[in-house]
């Protein structure tokens, strides 16, 4: 019974059932779900001991969490606290319910099979708005329309978190690696009768959402997956893909993937530095970015950093680190963990790296997806024994936190440096 009511209050928070069916808005419906899952997740966790075993993950997420409602403190905004802990708790709350109940492959495929669903209820409601959206140019709800520089350009997405094409574009990206975990690893099997179809389908929708980052990131989940499957053969063959991809890409969008078509990003990096460097410790506070710029950062990291400071950034940057190392022990080569458990954390890897690709263009940091995705990766990591059965082998996983940290600013700063010369 605890598991439909986490994928109800899972699938609600995606879909917005207020957007939907306004008349419902008033009754909470996400609030009346939230509250119902808590308890029976703590009756779950005390059945479940074995959850304890997850040290590392859980206790960074719930730093960044305390970290982050509390991070208005130095700017004497203490009411803004309080609206960071109403943003950022349903979202918490679905990654503490994915490491209570997503820990095993047939609950795994369950949560899959919820997420295509939804992916597919949005693609479906915006493919029948478009004729309409294009001939009219109006936006409607699943499709974003306007003139471009190259004539009507209609663009299609989702409600609620879901309304930016870019998202919607990430969100599917998200999905697609779990579409390939088989039962079994013995070759082509009856899933994927319907793995490369849905796949297809998915493809087209990331080539109607318009969005330059979702296509780039569809080039780096391809290579991403070949590199994993085939080593140095795949590197050469998806350096070979991601150009095809991108070619295909160009010639078919009129938003065009080149370095003239970011520029308008990289001006607004440029505030995010500067904010970062006048706050450096604790940040200027979340959702202080687009009240100060009037406009997001196009940039997870940066939006992170920029709000909470090198401390924030880091446990962010860590709860991700921290994941995909423990990931990669178990689905490793003669990793001596269940097979079916290695598969799916392999997928996992793969979408969880994919999904930080993105961000690099996209303001998603504090989003549902992204503590689904954690929770998710939670529930394997239990399953597989925990930090006793994969340890991260002292402050092993810090540093290589620091360095990503460092390193994706240092990057941001160069490309200005380049683009301001």
């Amino acid at each position: 019974m605890g598991l439909v009511f986490v994928l109800a209050y899972i699938a609600l928070n995606l879909l917005s059932p207020a957007d939907i069916l306004p008349v419902l808005a008033p009754f909470r419906p996400l609030l009346v779900l939230a509250l119902i899952n808590l308890p029976l997740a703590l009756v779950t966790r005390l059945q479940a001991p074995e959850v304890g075993k997850l040290r590392t993950q859980f206790a960074l997420v719930l730093l960044f969490f305390g970290f982050a409602i509390s991070a208005q403190i130095p700017h004497r905004m203490y009411g803004a606290n309080i609206t960071t802990l109403v943003e950022l708790a349903p979202n918490v709350i679905a990654y503490f319910l994915g490491i209570l109940y997503f820990g095993t492959p047939n609950r795994l495929r369950i949560v899959r099979a919820m997420l295509v669903a939804i992916a597919l209820f949005v693609l479906v409601n915006a493919i029948l708005e478009l004729p309409f959206a294009r001939s009219a140019v109006v936006s409607t709800p699943y499709v974003m329309a306007g003139i471009s520089p190259t004539g009507v350009e209609a663009r299609i997405r989702g409600l609620g978190m879901l309304n930016d094409p870019n998202t919607y574009g990430q969100f599917i990206l998200m999905i697609m690696p779990l579409l390939f975990v088989a039962k079994s690893d013995t070759g082509l099997g009856v899933g994927w009768l319907l793995t490369l179809p849905i796949s297809a389908i998915f493809l087209t929708a990331v080539v109607l959402t318009g969005s330059r980052g979702a296509l780039l990131g569809t080039a780096v989940l391809a290579g991403l997956f070949l590199v994993s499957k085939l080593r140095a053969t795949g590197a050469v063959m998806a350096t070979v893909v991601g150009g095809l991809v991108l070619i295909a890409a160009n010639a078919y969008k009129s938003r065009a993937i080149s370095l003239s078509g970011g520029m308008d990003r990289l001006a607004i990096w440029s505030d995010g530095l500067a904010y970062f460097k006048s706050s450096p410790l604790y940040g200027i506070g979340p959702r202080n970015f687009g009240a100060q710029f009037g406009a997001t950062a196009h940039n997870s990291f940066l939006l992170v950093a920029a709000e909470l400071g090198i401390v924030g950034y880091f446990l962010w940057m860590s709860m991700q680190v921290v994941t995909l190392m423990q990931l990669s022990r178990i689905s490793a080569p003669g990793a001596k963990f269940d097979p079916q458990l290695g598969r799916w954390a392999k997928a996992l890897k793969i979408s969880l790296g994919g999904y930080m690709f993105t961000s690099f263009f996209l303001s998603r940091a504090y989003e549902l997806p992204l503590y689904l995705l954690l929770g998710m990766c939670g529930g394997v990591i239990i399953a597989a024994g925990g930090d006793e059965a994969v340890p991260l082998r002292g402050s092993f996983w810090a540093a290589w936190s620091l360095i990503a940290c460092v390193g994706i600013l240092a990057l941001i700063y160069v490309m200005l440096r380049l683009r301001f010369a």
